[in-house]
């Protein structure tokens, strides 16, 4: 009994803390994480002559990317061994990714946007877990005595190790396990797609195994849903290959509960149920209705009388409560929990400050040449690259002047001349006595002379014949460039 009763406090603990970090769980529709996090292959290192931190974007094995900004090497591009420096002290190696690793970050991130705005559409009440480790649920520390009386993963010898790409808890229908394979946009390769196949539904059957067990305390004999998301795959591929292959079309009916090929591809989530690749983002209502049959077919069908508030919120509270970790992948390998939106602006945050350089700006500043003319879209850290050769250049001893040619230049201009002089007094004592910073204000389109002018002014700063200037938000009638040493 007492036993019993230390569960049953455990449970509504849990309880409570997921009814305050999900307000809205009994009425609407909750991702966790909120948003797909991408692994990104960092290596963490330091500038030459800066000694600051930077993370490298690493280049892919694969010379093509899918649906990456990640810098890619350029025919031809080797990288010196003294480009970049390792930073002192044990940090892990870096990450080891393919292109298949970047494909299936972004089908994730796909298929979760068209559930979560499908599930806002029509007001669900549901949780959609993504990438959730077996071996994270019910793993945290503070937690592990409630957890031992409870059914966990290392209980399945044989099932012990694996992941949800997609577990869904939903109000009235229940739970499901969702498989993902991420194969190449148009791909017409039937044998490929077969071979995907019978690997999904063989971890399909797996995960059902394993969440059943789950919750066989609490919910036993609930039924488990199961569905294929095959973002990249036609309808009409999927039922041609299953038509081909008996025995993979009667394995196929057979995990997902369906008569014959052509119900058990209505009972999959393909291609033809969600946005356009190039715009996953505009879920159209045309999508949203597409996606509201395959989810009549699969969810909505039938309607679980066993599951009440409670029961509910106590399933939902195992998996993404306190004793559950629900982590993202980071770039240093430590482990990132991310359960709410909150959480998720906080980490993006941190992220976004971080110094992050590619190999093609990390060797354009060891290359040092005496002219350069930066360009590139918003964000791609073209001000970067000019704040960190303006510390490497102070720190070389020189002085670095910073020119404003127009108005438009006049708050970037500013800020970077408030960085260099701040870089003075912060890292590593420079080997020489650093340079100083002055800021130059002009006006190229509206003060007529001022071209001479600055010309006139530079001149005069030249330093045993030494001239280092930095300009950014350049106008392009102006005619002048981004960095400058002469």
């Amino acid at each position: 009994m007492a036993a019993r009763n230390t569960q049953q406090t455990d449970a509504d603990d849990w309880r409570q803390i997921v009814t305050s970090l999900y307000p809205d769980a009994l009425t609407r529709t909750y991702c966790v994480p909120p948003v797909q996090f991408n692994r990104v292959p960092y290596v963490r290192g330091t500038v030459p002559g800066t000694g600051l931190s930077v993370h490298v974007l690493q280049p892919l094995p694969s010379a093509r990317p899918f649906h990456t900004a990640l810098s890619t090497k350029p025919e031809g591009w080797t990288v010196p061994q003294h480009m970049w420096a390792e930073e002192p002290g044990p940090h892990l190696p870096p990450v080891r990714m393919q292109e298949s690793d970047l494909r299936d970050d972004f089908a994730q991130n796909h298929v979760m946007l068209n559930l979560h705005e499908l599930g806002d559409s029509r007001h669900e009440a549901m949780f959609i877990l993504s990438q959730l480790q077996f071996g994270s649920y019910l793993n945290e520390p503070a937690y592990a005595a409630a957890a031992a009386q409870l059914p966990r993963p290392k209980d399945l010898p044989l099932d012990r190790q694996g992941d949800f790409d997609f577990l869904l808890f939903h109000r009235q229908h229940g739970i499901l396990v969702g498989e993902l394979k991420s194969l190449e946009k148009n791909n017409t390769d039937d044998r490929n797609l077969a071979q995907k196949v019978e690997k999904a539904v063989k971890q399909l059957d797996k995960s059902e195994r394993v969440v059943s067990h789950l919750v066989s305390d609490i919910g036993s004999g609930m039924t488990v849903k199961k569905t294929l998301f095959l973002p990249y795959v036609s309808s009409a591929q999927l039922e041609r290959v299953l038509d081909n292959d008996e025995q993979l079309e009667q394995a196929v009916c057979q995990s997902l509960g369906a008569a014959n090929a052509a119900e058990a591809v209505q009972l999959c989530c393909c291609s033809d149920q969600l946005s356009q690749p190039a715009s996953y983002w505009h879920v159209t209502p045309a999508v949203l209705s597409q996606l509201s049959t395959w989810w009549q077919h699969r969810m909505a069908c039938t309607v679980d009388a066993r599951l009440t508030d409670q029961l509910y919120l106590d399933i939902v509270a195992r998996f993404v409560g306190p004793a559950t970790t629900v982590s993202v992948p980071c770039y240093n390998g430590v482990r990132v929990e991310v359960r709410t939106a909150g959480q998720a602006v906080a980490e993006l945050g941190r992220r976004l400050a971080l110094l992050v350089l590619t190999l093609q700006q990390l060797g354009l500043m060891n290359r040092d040449p005496p002219l350069v003319y930066i360009t590139g879209a918003p964000g791609t850290g073209k001000t970067v690259v000019l704040v960190l050769q303006g510390v490497r250049w102070l720190r070389q001893g020189y002085d670095v002047h910073v020119l404003s040619t127009w108005y438009n230049a006049l708050a970037v201009s500013t800020s970077i001349t408030q960085q260099l002089e701040m870089s003075l007094s912060a890292g590593p004592t420079p080997s020489l006595t650093p340079g100083s910073v002055s800021y130059h204000l002009y006006d190229f389109w509206n003060r007529e002379g001022d071209v001479d002018q600055a010309v006139t002014d530079l001149v005069a700063c030249v330093n045993n014949g030494h001239l280092h200037v930095l300009i950014d938000e350049v106008s392009f009638d102006s005619r002048f460039v981004c960095g400058i040493r002469v």
